[in-house]
């Protein structure tokens, strides 16, 4: 995702699902200060009510173990992928129980990333985690600009009290919030994945990632050698990517329908909506002029990165734009759809050329 060229070998695409991951997403979602609560499908009224129900003991854990840097949480999306079959809440925190301080500490400086490590080997990442002071300053000065600040914390707690930390977060998490809608939303996850493993016999992995998380064009890196595809429903509608050794993790979120029963938006209505802002449309019509970055963007609205950030999210999931997590270029605009949307335009209102 950070300007690593990409490579043209096919890899694997598994599809697969569990309660495991939404216990970890949910996490790290709630501790997530980038992005505006809003654009979350459930709100910013679901962030006060899970802070009400979770207890001070947990509320106090998750601040303490994270320091507020969501990555911390997401990275243990590496131990959900482990967690043995039906990958739910319990077999999550198992898996935490088994997982030595030790080899926490070294997930959570970045072990277990292939493409995201950059510079840093994994050995060197080791003996940070180990406590050699060269190690960890190596680390700090040659991480993505994105890692060092959750990096510096992770190193300022003591691995035993990290796991225990982590221990009582992640119990806290599962009794409050996601037990009491655990077989609902299991019952969600396995409908989309059957359906997602469904079209993985018709499209290619990257057409399917396209497709699952709409709008996001992704092309493995060299070092990727497997691509493990997860739904999920709590942070819907962002899609999350990370890695474990040479497999990237893509958890793309169901769509509202999915969750809500009511049948599947008119793709018009989808891509019209997103088209009904002054500050989406400036953006269209940069993209209009050639692909642009996140940071070009913000510079063109004169508006804080996590609102234009959001405004893109509208823009993908509208069909109208395309994020490349594969390149630098970032985002482009998707012209067939404005094509189609006409079309649909004027079939709905019967006019006739």
């Amino acid at each position: 995702m950070k300007g690593i060229a990409p490579r043209t070998a096919p890899v694997e695409l598994v599809v697969d699902c569990g309660t495991a991951y939404e216990l970890v997403l949910g996490l790290r979602m709630f501790v997530d200060h980038e992005e505006d609560p809003a654009s979350f499908a459930l709100g910013p009224e679901w962030f006060e009510r899970t802070r009400e129900r979770l207890s001070r003991r947990t509320l106090e854990a998750i601040e303490r173990y994270s320091g507020g840097h969501e990555i911390l949480f997401g990275y243990l999306l590496a131990l959900a992928a482990d967690a043995p079959s039906p990958r739910d809440g319990a077999a999550f925190l198992t898996g935490v129980a088994n997982t030595s301080p030790a080899d926490l500490r070294r997930l959570l400086l970045g072990y277990r990333l292939e493409t995201y490590r950059g510079e840093v080997s994994r050995e060197t990442i080791a003996s940070a985690a180990d406590g050699d002071a060269d190690a960890q300053q190596f680390l700090l000065e040659h991480c993505a600009d994105w890692q060092r600040e959750p990096y510096e914390h992770a190193l300022s707690l003591d691995a035993d009290e990290a796991k225990r930390l982590l221990e009582r977060a992640a119990t806290g998490w599962h009794e409050a919030v996601l037990r009491p809608v655990e077989r609902s939303t299991a019952r969600l996850l396995r409908s989309s994945a059957r359906a997602a493993d469904a079209l993985s016999d018709q499209l290619s992995a990257e057409e399917l990632i396209d497709t699952a998380t709409r709008g996001i064009h992704y092309v493995p890196e060299p070092g990727i050698e497997r691509i493990l595809l997860v739904p999920h429903v709590v942070s819907r509608p962002w899609s999350i990517f990370t890695e474990s050794g040479p497999t990237k993790i893509v958890c793309y979120g169901l769509a509202d329908a999915h969750v809500t029963g009511d049948q599947p938006p008119d793709p018009l209505v989808a891509a019209y909506k997103a088209l009904g802002d002054e500050t989406r449309l400036r953006i269209l019509r940069r993209l209009a002029e050639g692909p642009a970055t996140l940071q070009e963007l913000t510079a063109l609205t004169g508006l804080a990165k996590s609102t234009v950030h959001g405004h893109l999210l509208v823009l993908r999931t509208g069909g109208l734009v395309v994020a490349d997590v594969s390149k630098k270029t970032g985002y482009r605009l998707r012209r067939e759809t404005l094509a189609e949307s006409a079309a649909l335009l004027d079939s709905y209102l019967g006019t006739e050329n």
